[in-house]
């Protein structure tokens, strides 16, 4: 995909074959939006893809990646994550990439499925994957996770995660903690989006007058912006989850933006546009 001068390429871990229900069974709302969530989000069967992805976008002479995914050789109580073996890495270099070319890793929040490959095995030992780039964490994301993590029961998806994935990385000296909004540099601006977790953020690209929101989990399938109170997958404030997602509805229309979410599989983007009074998405992006 292409946003203005921003080139975006999407690395593919895992997918996992879901079903719309998982979500709603509410007839009424899938059918009125219908129109774009067939064939790509949704199909004859009520099934889609929930996709595990990263994003690599190049925008004025620098590279960064969003949302490392889960990582290799890591336990995990859920069997689709547990000790991976997905070649991640070789799948970057198919798209252009090497871990050495990448300027920033951005953790829209610092879930298991968000951060793994910030950092992989070598020698017995966790070391950042990608050595050049500064890691870009949401100071309030960080130290939340660095509270409860000595406290996380053994079946919580997120155990061991902090130690594997991001105290590494800041034992490195690469790791930068801010606070929403922060610019990162022309063209790149990191917002906070509570709600899934309290501290999660995403990223605003804007170039030549166009705009694009990647939007972490924000929202999981795309018919959560129609109905910004479908729940799924649990949130640490339900209420101002509803209220950003109510909020990336309203940026969309008000800068003709692309909304790409973590886990939604291609054409990956989003759209809304208000007709009058009433809200009109559609599905996907320029695609190179």
């Amino acid at each position: 995909m292409t946003f203005g001068s921003a080139q975006v390429r999407c690395v593919e871990e895992v997918r996992i074959a879901n079903h719309i229900e998982s979500f709603t069974s509410n007839r009424d709302l899938l059918e009125a939006n219908r129109y774009w969530l067939y064939p790509h989000f949704l199909d004859d069967h009520g099934g889609f893809d929930l996709v595990f992805q990263s994003w690599i976008v190049e925008i004025g002479g620098r590279v960064i990646l969003i949302d490392p995914c889960n990582g290799n050789d890591r336990p995990h109580s859920v069997p689709y994550f547990n000790m991976l073996d997905v070649p991640y890495i070789e799948r970057m270099q198919a798209s252009g990439y090497l871990p050495q070319d990448i300027d920033y890793v951005i953790c829209t929040h610092l879930h298991h499925d968000h951060c793994g490959w910030n950092t992989r095995l070598r020698d017995g030992k966790w070391v950042p994957t990608f050595p050049n780039a500064r890691y870009i964490v949401r100071r309030l994301e960080y130290d939340n996770f660095l509270a409860a993590d000595a406290g996380l029961p053994a079946d919580d998806l997120n155990k061991g995660v902090f130690a594997r994935s991001v105290e590494p990385v800041m034992a490195a000296g690469l790791m930068d903690l801010v606070s929403a909004d922060h610019a990162l540099f022309s063209g790149v601006t990191i917002e906070g989006a509570p709600g899934h977790t309290f501290g999660h953020q995403m990223v605003h690209f804007h170039s030549a007058g166009q705009h694009a929101y990647f939007t972490g989990d924000c929202f999981h399938h795309p018919i959560q912006l129609a109905d910004p109170t479908v729940l799924f997958a649990g949130a640490d404030d339900t209420a101002a989850l509803i209220a950003t997602r109510r909020r990336l509805v309203e940026l969309s229309c008000e800068q003709d933006a692309y909304l790409i979410a973590a886990h939604v599989p291609a054409p990956y983007a989003v759209r809304a546009s208000l007709a009058g009074e009433i809200v009109h998405f559609t599905a996907g992006a320029q695609t190179l």
